[in-house]
């Protein structure tokens, strides 16, 4: 979704930050997920671009495939030194990740 208008009430749903949000619309959209599919994959490993050193952790990958997970996210709590990013919040009974750059600037 793209936001239309600079009210939130008015559409929330568009309101989240590109490349979190409109993966799965984009992997389906652009044809990657039915190939993927074809090729008898089953498990996608995701990490923010500003992540260079993320690798797949095998025991995360068993634990999803053992216990049949959907999804996993994994989340840290926040230190002093995180100042820019994203952090998860409780929002009209949602987790919703909100995005330092969504709260402005005099909060």
């Amino acid at each position: 979704p793209i936001a239309k208008s600079c009210r939130t009430e008015d559409d929330i749903e568009a309101w989240y930050p590109p490349g979190h949000g409109d993966f799965y619309q984009s992997f389906a959209n652009s044809g990657l997920l039915e190939e993927f599919v074809e090729q008898g994959k089953k498990n996608c490993f995701i990490s923010n671009i500003d992540n260079l050193g993320a690798t797949v952790d095998l025991d995360i990958l068993n634990m999803c495939i053992n216990q049949n997970r959907e999804f996993v996210m994994e989340v840290t709590d926040k230190t002093r030194a995180d100042v820019k990013g994203g952090t998860l919040i409780q929002y009209e009974g949602k987790l919703r990740l909100l995005e330092a750059a969504q709260v402005p600037k005099e909060h």
